[in-house]
């Protein structure tokens, strides 16, 4: 007996989009967001139709083509930090590009695997549970590098004169950052039951990034770190995060209106946005930073030395 389209295929019009089906008709392992009510891909089994449904329209479409657009804008970032800005300067240091470079292609594989597994696999999200399973937690591990490769040039220029400082602070984010990636990818802990502590662990990879700020801050007055790593653009990185992930949390908008964003415009959907924009919001504020240590650098190399009075 052959099986009855959905009402989603029906809604497309019949196109040849394949078969979509609704919530309740997927498994229970493709079940993450209730009130996305149509759209879902079947179940395939295969790498092969998983990576076709690149070129279909689905209620994943967005979310996969916005991280593979962000793959390729930060993928090629590297050159146009190189070229445009630090060959201008000619007492550049080499940690500079190597820490921009490190950030850039960190910021470009996260969304590289986001793209391809972000919430149990946006490209094979409906292929079996196992892959699922897998590309959570590479999915996990790239938001890790991601948020450690942030960190490590704002810790460089937030404590530019204080090597001791940016050294352990560098540790202390590399240190909780492994720990961080042990918890996602290590077998012991892939239960429900150690999900506290895999939160434990995400949180303190977010705390120390803000315990370095505010180290600054203590250190050289908000005046001075404002100018070293960009405090304004900082801000603005956290609100594009704070609003990505308010709307990711709560469901918003497709909890209030059913159906009406269960192709465009859905919660996850402006969380990749509130991400990408993020992203390229923490760039632009590391090239300010990139800017004044530069300028700091070159003022005091040129600044005139006063012998003392007599």
């Amino acid at each position: 007996m052959k099986r009855k389209r959905s009402r989603t295929s029906q809604f497309e019009g019949g196109k040849d989009f394949g078969i979509l089906h609704l919530y309740n008709e997927i498994p229970i392992w493709q079940q993450e967001n209730e009130y996305l009510l149509s759209g879902y891909r079947p179940t395939s089994d295969s790498f092969l139709q998983c990576t076709w449904s690149l070129t279909l329209w689905h209620n994943e479409t967005i979310n996969i083509h916005s991280h593979i657009l962000g793959c390729i804008f930060f993928g090629a970032a590297p050159w146009h930090f190189y070229h445009c800005v630090y060959s201008v300067y000619p007492d550049k240091s080499s940690t500079d590009l190597i820490l921009f470079f490190m950030y850039l292609l960190g910021v470009s594989i996260c969304f590289g695997c986001s793209a391809r597994d972000h919430s149990s696999c946006h490209v094979l999200w409906n292929h079996s549970p196992s892959i699922a399973s897998l590309g959570t937690q590479l999915d996990y591990a790239g938001i890790i590098l991601l948020m450690w490769t942030a960190s490590l040039p704002s810790i460089h220029y937030g404590f530019a004169e204080d090597k001791v400082a940016r050294n352990f602070h560098w540790a202390l984010t590399t240190l909780v950052a492994s720990g961080c990636v042990w918890v996602t990818l290590h077998p012991r802990f892939r239960s429900p039951c150690f999900r506290p502590y895999r939160a434990i662990m995400y949180t303190g990879l977010g705390l120390s990034a803000l315990f370095s700020v505010f180290h600054g801050l203590w250190l050289y007055g908000f005046a001075v770190q404002r100018r070293r790593v960009a405090l304004d653009w900082m801000l603005l990185v956290a609100v594009f995060n704070s609003l990505g992930t308010a709307a990711y949390a709560s469901r918003f908008p497709e909890r209030w209106w059913p159906h009406r964003f269960d192709f465009v415009g859905a919660s996850h959907q402006i969380f990749h946005v509130m991400v990408l924009l993020a992203g390229a919001a923490h760039y632009i504020g590391l090239i300010q930073s990139f800017h004044e240590a530069r300028h700091a650098s070159t003022a005091h190399s040129t600044r005139p030395s006063q012998s003392r009075s007599p």
